[in-house]
């Protein structure tokens, strides 16, 4: 019954743009805000995560499938379907159901998440397209997934803003390097078709090599943040115990680039998602254990 229901509402092609399997490697940004917090609210804690995981970011992935119009490999999609008019509507349904949840957070969530809805927007339309200008789209997705979402996400819950420019303003601002440094490793495999489309995207400005590089620096970047927040919480331990949980990043990644170094070809769709899938675990993972522990 459900799946009729499905179906009547969009086709099965339209669900595949939404992308929300793909959704979850954002998770991270979430989880680790989350271990921020001292006794959260569940149902709000929860309520925040089908917000952004399940609206939010399918309908940016929707709109953007919508507007790049791809016929190789994507974020999620290694051979993507044609994108119909319906995949568009079904973006805006996405944020309706994002916004008006979001009103049960209260009306600075609300406000984040219709911030989050329109810049989505400017990366993708063709009248703004913010894609196409390698530096300024780093920027946009690194704040914008990182710490923005942090940032609310903390006041959400906690609503100290006194704590959080104390200390925790330092693990928030690391959001922007260890995740958004990951950006153009997910456009490494797109260089012909950005190229085409006239999308001048950070990772084919940087070429292959220069996006392994771009990518490390901007982690060990996060990373150092990192340890400066363990170290003013005097709880080096954990930074030491995050390490152990990189290190099948780490290892895959120079494994990968190794491999890239010697034929660029490498740097296709199923590394990096293999990429992508074992940084959402490790990360997800530790995250999940601060929050329990």
């Amino acid at each position: 019954m459900l799946l009729k229901i499905n179906s009547f509402l969009f086709s099965k092609s339209t669900w595949v743009h939404l992308r929300i399997p793909y959704s979850l490697c954002l998770a991270p940004v979430y989880f680790f805000a989350l271990s921020d917090i001292d006794s959260p609210d569940i149902f709000k804690s929860i309520l925040i995560f089908i917000i952004l995981h399940l609206f939010l970011y399918p309908a940016s992935q929707a709109y953007n499938s919508y507007y790049d119009q791809d016929k190789k490999s994507i974020g999620g999609i290694e051979k993507p379907t044609p994108v119909k008019k319906e995949t568009l509507k079904a973006s805006f349904l996405f944020d309706s159901f994002a916004l008006v949840l979001s009103l049960l957070i209260g009306p600075l969530f609300f406000f984040s998440i219709f911030i989050c809805s329109l810049v989505s927007k400017a990366y993708s339309h063709p009248y703004i397209r913010l894609k196409k200008y390698p530096w300024i789209s780093w920027l946009t997705v690194a704040f914008f997934q990182g710490p923005f979402v942090y940032f609310n996400i903390y006041i959400a819950l906690k609503g100290d803003l006194l704590s959080f420019w104390n200390i925790h303003w330092v693990s928030c601002l690391s959001t922007a390097f260890l995740f958004g440094g990951a950006y153009p490793m997910t456009q490494i495999f797109q260089h012909e078709e950005d190229k085409i489309r006239g999308d001048k995207t950070l990772s084919l400005k940087l070429g292959i090599k220069g996006t392994f590089f771009f990518s490390g620096l901007s982690f060990l970047i996060g990373n150092i943040l990192l340890f400066i927040y363990f170290k003013e919480k005097e709880n080096l331990n954990l930074f030491v115990l995050f390490q152990i949980f990189l290190f099948p990043i780490i290892t895959y990644f120079l494994y990968w680039f190794i491999l890239c170094l010697k034929d660029e070809k490498k740097a296709n769709f199923k590394r990096c998602m293999k990429l992508n899938i074992l940084s959402t675990l490790s990360f997800s993972s530790f995250f999940i254990f601060l929050i329990f522990s």
